[in-house]
């Protein structure tokens, strides 16, 4: 009897601790996940020499990355970066852009790597299996372990980011485009493209970088918390940046559209001057990237802020006179600051949509994933 007592008591303890761990979970709102990203990218780094030990070492001429969502923009948006590192051909791809056509050539020198942040999208891993078929290395890269994209993977290029319940993905994201410029500095080294010193000057530019996230947590809040209001009025947004920004900009697109449920298209720079500015008027909304690299962006804002008074601009310029601008501290001798580029969208998506009565943390349809068979649930 004692013995069932004690038993009784353990059970008891056990659900107890649940019971509080899944409360910690349900609550645990984006900007949570926002703010874990530094403490994430530092555990990415310690991990990093381990995980990439086996696969520096391969036989690859080719990469092809494949992702949705989140993911295929972090593959877009290092894809410049990994491409000069490794002085090799990179491609990044849709899922469904992966097709027996895609592997014409002799593919036994061809890495593929799928990305997603849970590890569960059906899509990627079909993906990865035609291009197992195909006679290519295969290697998955995942916010967790033993997950179903695992299970195809010559690798696993895990992205040790930790949990993230909300739908719109944060810290995943800029998590995700780290754990590809790692993978990319390894490879680089085994392969001589870069020297130990180069190699390790490159992990302090990274730590450097982190150590500028609260300060630009801090200037993007107070920025979004200055403009909230404003934003949960709109009814659609476009999004518009440089070609090297261009996987930043579909991903604030993304996350916008995500979480305050309007429409919100992104375009590179050219393509939006090529066209696209006739759909705006007073009624408008547009989010600019502007970090130099392009002197016409100052004009396009000039011209653009004529036709409606809602034009924010994300810059590092400091003579940037637009009232909506936010100044992040942001430069371009470390590329690993570009990381945070993205954190005042991220923070209007964990902000903002409480304005209109919507909980970003939860998407719209919690079963959504179970009636289309998309992921492994």
């Amino acid at each position: 009897r004692n013995k069932n007592v004690t038993y009784y008591l353990i059970f008891k303890e056990q659900i107890l601790f649940l019971n509080i761990l899944y409360e910690e979970i349900v609550t645990m709102k984006v900007e949570d996940y926002i703010q874990e990203t530094p403490i994430k990218m530092r555990e990415i780094i310690e991990k990093s020499a381990a995980l990439f030990e086996n696969i520096k070492q391969a036989d690859f001429d080719k990469i092809i990355l494949t992702g949705s969502g989140t993911s295929f923009h972090a593959a877009l948006q290092t894809k410049p970066f990994l491409q000069k590192l490794l002085k090799i051909e990179i491609e990044a791809l849709y899922p469904f852009q992966v097709t027996n056509e895609t592997f014409l050539a002799n593919q036994h020198q061809t890495l593929v790597i799928g990305l997603s942040q849970g590890g569960s999208s059906y899509s990627t891993y079909h993906a990865m299996v035609t291009g197992k078929h195909q006679g290519a290395r295969v290697a998955s890269m995942a916010g967790a372990e033993h997950v179903l994209i695992d299970e195809i993977a010559d690798d696993q290029l895990t992205v040790f980011c930790g949990e993230e319940n909300a739908g719109p993905k944060t810290k995943g994201y800029t998590t995700t485009k780290l754990n590809l410029m790692l993978f990319g500095l390894f490879v680089a080294l085994e392969r001589k493209h870069i020297s130990e010193s180069d190699f390790k000057h490159e992990l302090s530019l990274i730590e450097s970088a982190i150590g500028k996230f609260q300060q630009i947590y801090q200037i993007s809040n107070q920025w979004v918390s200055a403009h909230k209001q404003d934003l949960a009025k709109v009814k659609d947004i476009r999004v518009i940046g440089m070609a090297n920004q261009y996987g930043d900009v579909l991903e604030t697109a993304l996350k916008i559209l995500e979480t305050l449920r309007i429409p919100v298209t992104g375009y590179e720079f050219e393509e939006f001057i090529h066209g696209i500015y006739n759909a705006i008027n007073e009624e408008s909304t547009l989010i600019i990237y502007d970090f130099g690299q392009e002197e016409r962006v100052k004009k396009l804002i000039d011209v653009l802020s004529e036709w409606t008074n809602h034009v924010y601009v994300v810059t590092n310029q400091k003579d940037d006179d637009q009232r909506n601008s936010v100044y992040l501290p942001i430069y371009a001798h470390n590329p690993y600051e570009m990381l945070f580029l993205v954190i005042p969208m991220q923070l209007i998506c964990a902000c903002v949509p409480e304005l209109k009565g919507v909980d970003p943390s939860i998407p719209k349809d919690k079963q959504f994933h179970q009636k289309l068979n998309s992921k492994r649930l």
